[in-house]
């Protein structure tokens, strides 16, 4: 049977993961992930794909502190209790929402690594973006609120590449051991712990997947999105790798939980 091998939270958008031994999964995703994004002043948000140097920064949250540090700058800390918490108009693709700012520190910060001005916004406890699209709230994610994908299906891509990608470059939630590679492709329903997940819609990859996590840069031969949009094209020209989750009840999940398949699309 399938097990639960890893599990990541991103407590910033893109910047770098934390592996996690076990999960409180709710609505919005893990809890804790993708609680910050850095945007622009005006509110345009900023990702590694145009800033690739953001997936060198380390992020601690706890609900009280946040703690950054990054190789190449003095590490920052902030009391929660310290954030200005003004309304800060945002949006993520099409969705406009409004989110919370923190501390012109963690601005300062931020702007150094970016190279441009820059600001960090909060969610705060619960997020104001509902999407329509798929009946729930959503964090900072770019558009549902967990992403699976199998270590099998990254065995299969690094074997039709040159050199070894991680999974790290696409990061995911929840990762699978013990399947065939893109056996979670054909799943519409799972179970892994105490929480059901409805598996809603293959994951579009973009050049974020070329950019080198440990370094922060992308890669010049564009791949592996090169070698994926060789054999992983679908509708309309998109890149497909991984799944889109939707969580239908809250619960724990913990490394080794046995991944049931309640429902197949096959």
């Amino acid at each position: 049977m399938p097990t639960l091998s890893a599990i990541y939270r991103y407590p910033i958008k893109s910047t770098a993961g934390a592996s996690l031994r076990h999960a409180r999964v709710e609505e919005e995703g893990v809890v804790g992930d993708r609680r910050f994004m850095v945007v622009k002043p005006d509110g345009t948000f900023i990702t590694a794909r145009t800033h690739p140097g953001l997936q060198r920064v380390r992020a601690q949250f706890d609900g009280e502190r946040l703690t950054l540090t990054h190789d190449a700058l003095p590490p920052v800390d902030v009391a929660r209790e310290e954030f200005s918490g003004h309304p800060f108009d945002t949006q993520v693709w099409a969705d406009p929402f409004t989110a919370t700012t923190t501390h012109t520190s963690l601005d300062e910060w931020f702007s150094d690594v970016a190279g441009e001005p820059a600001r960090l916004l909060w969610l705060g406890e619960r997020s104001s973006r509902y999407r329509d699209t798929i009946g729930v709230r959503v964090s900072f994610a770019d558009g549902y609120p967990l992403l699976l994908i199998s270590e099998a299906s990254l065995e299969d891509l690094n074997a039709r590449t040159d050199g070894t990608h991680v999974m790290a470059q696409f990061r995911p939630n929840l990762v699978v051991a013990g399947t065939v590679p893109y056996a979670e492709d054909g799943w519409k329903r799972i179970r892994i712990g105490e929480v059901t997940f409805r598996v809603d819609a293959p994951c579009a990859r973009c050049a974020m997947v070329t950019v080198d996590p440990a370094r922060g840069e992308k890669r010049r031969d564009k791949e592996p999105l090169k070698t994926l949009a060789s054999y992983r094209r679908g509708d309309k020209g998109k890149v497909f790798f991984g799944q889109n989750l939707v969580a239908e009840n809250r619960g724990e999940v913990r490394l080794d939980d046995a991944i049931e398949v309640l429902e197949t699309s096959r």
